[in-house]
């Protein structure tokens, strides 16, 4: 399995062009007139366009990131440095992306932002998670590379880990040795990326935290008044009674594998289990939150509520399609309803 950065960097989109030596390293070209805390967009452009593409955005203060790395030439019996960007046509844009998407418009009228096919909107990467990038990309250059498979591809396998410490604090992803480096495999919405000198940083396996956790809480294999599904029964194993903020990070981390399912169910018509994952997951997660609700180290919720907000849009979608059952869909208005009642604090709009 060829993973060498040189291979990635080529393969992931673009050419690096014809050069006699390359390093992993990176740079960045940033622009922070504004100090906003949005979400990131991307979208690709011609080489050519790049500079005039990054110079309107930055007229209308919107921070653009561009990954760049240093390659090295030989001409006339001299090497000569030369920096470009790692992917060519490559432009992270930090703001609301259709209000971006409409202001490239009036200027580019062929240019589009990414989308994410499973959503169907514009490609949107948290700025929590674009911080540490452009921080590495800043400080350590050496130790990103682009990746030329989906984050599937390595996560074969593999465990899911959270950051804890260090720059890449609270970023997730696959701890891989790749060319003797031991890495941390993420995706920044669909591009997968290598971040190396993971042994650096302190984490978390969220799994066995979850296991450990469930486990101190005496929630193993339990007898337990309700009866559960076996599908149920396995969701049910991300769950725990949260007593910090990490464990609401952790728990909700866990459960992104099930929410995923719940997209793939969808497309596969597969709606009967699609709904009763979402319902369950919201169910379990409104009850207990609302436990936690009255410490005060629970004022911020935003990583398990993300989970309830797409659980949510996925429920509401499937009562849309024509082709659901009308007794499923009277099922997921009524459970919709009922969830809102209880849990009036989760993110369901009927």
């Amino acid at each position: 399995m060829p993973l060498y950065s040189t291979e990635a960097q080529t393969n992931a989109r673009g050419n690096q062009g014809n050069v006699a030596d390359t390093t992993s390293g990176t740079e960045g070209e940033i622009c922070t007139t504004t100090t906003q805390t949005s979400s990131w967009c991307y979208l690709f452009v011609h080489h050519r366009q790049v500079d005039v593409v990054r110079a309107q955005l930055q007229r209308r203060r919107y921070p653009v990131f561009v990954h760049k790395s240093i390659v090295y030439k030989r001409e006339n019996k001299h090497i000569t440095k030369i920096e470009k960007p790692t992917i060519s046509g490559l432009l992270f844009v930090q703001g609301d992306g259709n209000e971006i998407q409409a202001y490239l418009k009036e200027f580019f009228s062929n240019l589009y932002l990414v989308k994410d096919c499973s959503k169907g909107k514009i490609a949107a990467i948290p700025d929590h998670v674009m911080q540490p990038f452009m921080k590495v990309s800043d400080a350590y250059p050496t130790r990103i590379r682009f990746m030329p498979h989906p984050i599937d591809y390595y996560s074969k396998g593999n465990t899911l880990i959270r950051i804890t410490s260090g720059v890449l604090t609270g970023l997730e992803g696959y701890r891989i040795r790749i060319s003797r480096d031991k890495c941390l495999v993420t995706t920044l919405e669909g591009m997968t990326v290598a971040i190396g000198g993971v042994h650096r940083e302190s984490f978390e396996n969220v799994e066995e935290y979850v296991r450990i956790r469930r486990e101190q809480q005496n929630q193993t294999d339990q007898p337990t008044e309700t009866i559960f599904t076996p599908l149920q029964q396995e969701i049910d194993k991300c769950f725990f009674a949260p007593q910090h903020q990490l464990d609401i990070m952790l728990m909700a981390e866990n459960l992104r594998p099930w929410i995923s399912r719940i997209a793939s169910d969808i497309i596969d018509k597969n709606y009967d289990e699609a709904a009763e994952i979402a319902l369950f997951i919201l169910e379990e997660t409104g009850s207990r939150l609302k436990a936690a609700r009255n410490n005060t180290d629970f004022n911020k919720t935003n990583d398990m509520l993300a989970v309830c907000r797409e659980a949510s849009h996925a429920l509401i979608s499937m009562a849309q399609q024509t082709d659901v059952p009308m007794n499923l869909k009277e099922t997921l208005e009524t459970g919709l309803e009922s969830l809102a009642v209880r849990y009036p604090f989760l993110p369901i709009v009927l």
